[in-house]
Parts: C-alpha cells; structure tokens; sequence
C-alpha cells in the first residue's frame, strides 16, 4: 500500500528559479573541489602572525606587488541526476535533465513500450515496491498487437484495432504499420479525389439493394461512354448537353450525374479499403454499392483511426478517408503521442469548455485549450509536419526494448495559476433531457421522445473563490433496460438518481459482479458448439477487459452525511458508476443501467487526472468471490469471478453533483414497478398468468381481452 501525493506544477517563475539553482550549484562545486577561490588567504599566510599596519609617519618601502594566486573558475554545468534527450525538430542536440525538467520548462514523455496510462502501474518510483496490477499484462501485450491466449486475445483478434477502446498503441506497433502502410504499391494509385469532392453521406444497404443501384449505374456508364465516343470526347464529364439530341439520352445524362457522385466515391472507398486490407475475411463486396461487406470494412477502418462511427460513408469517416493512407498513420501517431505527453503533463483542458477566470493580476483570461498547445508543440518537437518526417522520426527512435523506459522532454505549456499543488476538483452531471413517460405504445413500437440535450459531465477546479470549468464530455443516463425476473423478461426504468455523492475510489479494470436480475444469455457466450459445450462465460462483459460493463476504470458513487466538524460520513454503495465504455453508440444516442458512461479513453485521462492531483492510497488488487450458476437449453453453466479491480483511494473524496436536467413529457418522477414486454406472437403486452394488458405513457397498467389469433386464411385459429 502506497500513499501518492499530488503533484506540484511549475510556477511561472520556475524557469528564474532553475537558473539560480544552477549558479549556486556551480558555486557549491567551486568550494567543494580543489579550486582555489578568489580572495581567499593562502594557507602561509593563514597561519603566520599578522603584521602591524604602517602609521602615517613610516615611509612604506616600494617594492613588486604581493603575489595572488589567478582565478579558477569551474565553468562546467552541475552533472545531470536523469539525463534525457531534449527533442526540436525531431532531433535531439542536447540534454536536460528529467529530475528537474518540470522547473526548466519542459515535460518528459516515455516512449517505450511499458508505457501505460497511470491506472495500470504497479509503483509510484523506482524505490517503491511493486503492488502487482493484474491487467497490465493484458494491457500491454494488447497495445503492442499481440494476442494472449485468453479471452482477451478471442475479443482482440475480432477488433483488431484497440485505440477506439482505449487501448492505446504502442510506438513500435505503430511504426511497424506505417513501415507496412510506406511498402502497399497499390496505395500509390489510388484516386481519392472522387472522395474529396463528394459532399453527401451514403448508409449501410442490404446485398440486393447494392446490387440493383450498382448495375443501375453501370448501364448509365456505359451509355455514357458511348455518347462520349460520339462525340469524339475521352471523358464523361466532357460531354456537351447541348449537343444532345435525345430526350431520353438527355434524361440519362441527369441521373448518371445525380447518381456518380455517390457511386464513384464508393468505389474509391472500396478500392482503398481493399488496398489497405480491410476486406480481408469478410467475403465480396459489391462495387459501387455499401453493402455489409463494405460496412463492415469502413467499421474496422473507424477503429483504426478512433473515428466513434456507424461503418457509414460520411463525417469524420469521409473525412480521414479523403487522406492518404500514410497521412492517416501521421495522424495516428500524432494522436498517440499526444496522448502520452497529456498524461505526462497532468493535463486535462481540451478545448471543450468556453470560459474564463480572474487571474490574480486582476486579469479575465480563457481557459486554453492545453491539448491543444501539446499536439502543436508534439509535432514541433519531434517533426511530425508530413508522413515521411513522421515515419523518419519513428525509425530515428531505434529499438524500443519492451522492458525498458525511453524517456525524452519537450517544452511544457504554461499552466494556469489555478494549477496548484493540491486542486480543489469537483464533478457536475447534467442529465440533459430526461423522459420517465413509458416509451412503447400499444403495439410495442417506440414512441417518439425527443433528446435535445445530451447528458454530459464537467469537472472543475475551484481557486480564488472562482468555479473554473477545465473540460466537459459527454455521457449517459439511465433508461429503459431489460431486466430477468421469475424467468421472464420485463422492462423497468434504471434511475440515474440526481442530488450530490462522492467518488470515493477510483477502481482500474473494474470488474462488474451481475445481479440476480441479469438475463443468463447476457452472461454467457455461445460458442458455435453443441451440448454442454454451447455457450461460455462471456468475462468481457463482467471484466477486467477493454469491452467489460465498467470499461477500463470506474469512479464508484457514494452518499455521504456531512458533520458538524464538516468531515463526510460515507453511506452504501447505490450501484451507479462513472465509468468507462466500448458501447460508444450508447453515449452518442442511447441509455445506460443508470451509470454515467464515457468514451474509454476519454474515462482513463479523466480518472488520471484526478489522481495526477489528489492524495491517494494505492490499495491493489480488491479479493472477491462470486459464482453463477444458470440453466441455458437445458444445460448448466457456472460463471466464477475471484478476484476485483485495482483500488486507488482518495485521501478526500471528490464531489460530484448529478443535477436534475430538463424532465420531459408529463410525468415529473420514474416508474418504480417493472412492466410486461410486448409479446409480438400475441399481439399484446403479457403477464405471467397469461393475462393481456395495454400500458399507458404514464405506466397504468390495464387488463384487456387477449387477442385472437388469426390464421392464414382469415378464420380464428384453434387455441
């Protein structure tokens, strides 16, 4: 167990500070070593006895001057405690030293292949001893591209790319892709212009549509190229309209330009995708046409590039497309460095707030945008303004040995004054618009209730009597879930409770023990196998994994009752959590069991941050023991978790406030009771003892004449 301090952050004056370190430094050098020092008595005449001063009426005899020993002066710097290279321009000239680079200016980044996120280290200092963190292994073994021989390495090899998740590559990993990106020849030829031109957004189509636009536009093509020909032009878009005599060619010379912009962008998507290997193993595809092999290949690339996407053509998808495939491995690279030196400056501001505060020159001054400030001077240091300096960088590094640290520094920004050594953090969940209203109409259909503001959570710092917001991101609320009860499955309104709580823990790799209340087929897997052998543990949903329930780190929510003296008396855990999330769809446009969801990496810098300035324990692994065992077709199975995540604690909790957000529709507070799910065999809302209900927006349950069933012929069928 290790208590860990926060961090004190370099004063605006730090860099004065160091110089004169430095000089006192060099003096202390001087007097130590063998210099003489000018001045100073020689040791003769320290020791005879001193003579008497002439009077005014002696003549002093004139003669050569006494003799002085010349100045010595150590000119050299004060040796380096933690030599590292200082990066500009992607080379190195000159060191700094780590153990004082914050006071000179600078941050020191690790670019080996230990590195992690804090969350999943084991010690604070090299002379600490180890408290083992369980998934670490795990974490960096998947962020080098391997795949363990576990559950973990099954869920990695399906997601190939892990950033989308939070598991952030490691340098060498992405200096091996773009090295395979640098040697594809077919990336030399592709068009993307296609691509940059195209404006509109093209979703997911079944095989048969695909397939029916696709000749469609290719019998306009041929036509096309057959007016073209006539009229001794070489291209499509050469064709003179005017000179067109047929109505119905002129007809189709509208819809061929209506149609290709749409076409010829997926087909250059297509051939890029196909170039870079994303359609590896999932069959043909249709050209021109995003049928599911397609979607599935535009998904896989969205994960490589950390783009939260749908596997559609357009947005931020359209967008890195529209780059060439080593512009996206530049941009991979810069986004992960980036990343690394946020987490090595203790940093969370990313342009997400508009505001501003009072500094204590009297001054109003915005919150920067600090990430912003890193990516910049990440790509001044280390020379990452094009792909071919980028990758030039990368194979300057060497080898990257996998047990060993590669520490380098590169300049800090300024930090605010509101950076202090203990920050006085606080949370604010906004709950956005929130429905209690039941969201199913008497056919089981949704019923339409609109969300104009999302959740989403602040954290803040208070300094000088001033609230400063520092980020904001967006989350989740509860909702509507499924939930298993007497065997059946109901519906029932997961509550996001608003009023003020506390994280009193921040738990790495968490692990989610489920309730009673989980349906089976959510806990277990199926393996594409028979009998006994059917279904499997599915341990990515309980964790620790990347994709469990609570992601890759939880905040867990706590009461509390304030004493008199102003201490907290800590109440029961109530089950809600910020946490992280693979389920980004979820946090986009969804609910949640009632936990405030966040991007995983989004939920990993947040909790980092938290604990760069907050004094904290560090507890380790939590022991559990938890068996589950079901019945699925007949056959049982077991689910055992033995061990939890890894505990960090607050010396002093954060507050969180959940507000209560904007209530929509006419009902002020939740339904507590579950309620029946629409039986589409019968046609109604069923109970248990075979009773037919309707439900209304406000949850009033009331009983109705089950409906008949009616035959193929229109007759009432048998019962």
């Amino acid at each position: 167990m290790t208590v860990r301090p926060p961090t004190m952050p370099p004063k605006p004056t730090a860099r004065r500070l160091a110089a004169i370190l430095a000089i006192a430094g060099s003096l202390v050098l001087v007097a130590c070593g063998t210099a003489d020092v000018l001045g100073a008595p020689s040791e003769t005449a320290a020791t005879a006895a001193p003579e008497a001063p002439p009077t005014t009426t002696e003549a002093v005899a004139e003669g050569p001057p006494p003799h002085v020993d010349p100045e010595v002066v150590d000119t050299r710097p004060p040796p380096m405690h933690q030599p590292v290279p200082l990066f500009d321009q992607g080379h190195s000239e000159r060191q700094v030293d780590a153990a004082t680079a914050r006071h000179d200016g600078y941050m020191v980044i690790d670019l080996g292949e230990e590195w992690t996120p804090y969350l999943f280290t084991e010690r604070d200092g090299e002379s600490e001893e180890a408290l083992p963190n369980s998934y670490r292994r795990t974490y960096l073994a998947l962020a080098r591209g391997e795949l363990p021989d576990d559950h973990h390495g099954d869920r990695a090899r399906e997601d190939k790319y892990l950033e989308l998740y939070g598991i952030m590559p490691t340098i060498g990993l992405l200096r091996t892709r773009f090295q395979h990106t640098r040697d594809l020849e077919c990336a030399q030829h592709l068009d993307l212009e296609p691509l940059r031109t195209f404006e509109g957004f093209v979703t997911y189509e079944s095989r048969e549509e695909g397939r029916n636009f696709s000749r469609r536009f290719r019998n306009l093509e041929t036509q096309m190229r057959a007016i073209a020909h006539a009229q001794g032009v070489e291209g499509i878009d050469q064709i003179d309209a005017t000179r067109i005599r047929s109505e119905r060619d002129r007809r189709q010379l509208g819809e061929y330009q209506r149609l290709a912009p749409r076409a010829l962008a997926v087909r250059a998507a297509q051939a890029r995708l196909e170039c870079e290997g994303y359609f590896e193993g999932k069959g043909e595809h249709v050209e021109g046409g995003l049928d599911w092999p397609t979607h599935e290949a535009l998904a896989e690339f969205e994960r490589r590039h950390r783009i939260y996407g749908w596997g559609f053509l357009g947005r931020e998808t359209l967008d890195m497309l529209r780059r060439s495939p080593m512009e996206g491995d530049q941009e991979a690279v810069i986004r992960v460095l980036t990343e690394r030196a946020m987490h090595a400056a203790g940093v969370i501001e990313d342009g997400s707030v508009s505001g501003s505060y009072r500094g204590s020159d009297g001054v109003e001054h915005e919150v920067p945008n600090l990430e912003g400030q890193i990516r910049s001077i990440v790509v001044e240091s280390f020379g990452l303004q094009t792909p071919e300096s980028t990758l030039a960088f990368l194979e300057g590094l060497g080898e990257l040995g996998a047990d060993q640290a590669h520490s380098v520094a590169i300049p800090m920004p300024e930090l605010p004054e509101y950076y202090t050594a203990d920050m006085d953090l606080s949370v604010e969940i906004d709950r956005g618009d929130v429905w209690y209203e039941f969201p199913y109409d008497e056919q089981g259909a949704e019923r339409a209730q609109p969300v104009e503001r999302r959740p989403h959570l602040t954290i803040s710092t208070t300094w000088s009597g001033q609230r400063i917001a520092l980020a904001r991101f967006g989350t989740t609320i509860g909702g509507w879930r499924s939930e298993h009860i007497d065997g059946r499955l109901w519906w029932r309104y997961k509550n996001s409770p608003p009023g003020p709580v506390v994280w009193h823990q921040i738990v790495a790799a968490p692990v989610w023990l489920p309730p009673e209340s989980t349906p089976p087929r959510d806990l277990f897997r199926r393996t594409g196998r028979r009998g006994r052998d059917a279904y499997r543990p599915n341990y990515h949903e309980t964790g620790p994994s990347y994709a469990s329930a609570y992601g890759l780190v939880a905040a867990y929510h706590i009461g509390y009752r304030e004493r008199d003296d102003g201490s907290l008396r800590l109440g029961g855990d109530d089950g809600i959590r910020t946490h992280g999330s693979v389920d980004y769809m979820s946090i986009m446009r969804r609910h949640s069991h009632g936990c405030h969801r966040l991007h995983n990496h989004i939920a990993v810098r947040l909790m980092s941050f938290v604990l760069e300035h907050r004094a904290h324990t560090r507890v380790g692994q939590q022991a559990v023991a938890f068996r589950r065992d079901v019945e699925i077709d007949g056959n049982n199975y077991s689910m055992e978790i033995n061990q939890g995540g890894y505990v960090y604690q607050l010396a002093e909790p954060i507050h969180v406030e959940v507000l209560e957000g904007r209530i929509r529709g006419d009902r002020a507070t939740p339904i507590d009771e579950p309620l029946p799910r629409f039986d589409t065999t019968v046609g109604a809302y069923m109970l248990p003892d075979g009773g037919a209900v309707s439900i209304s927006r406000m949850g009033q349950m009331t009983a109705i004449p089950v409906p008949t069933a009616v035959g193929d012929a229109g007759v009432p069928a048998a019962r």
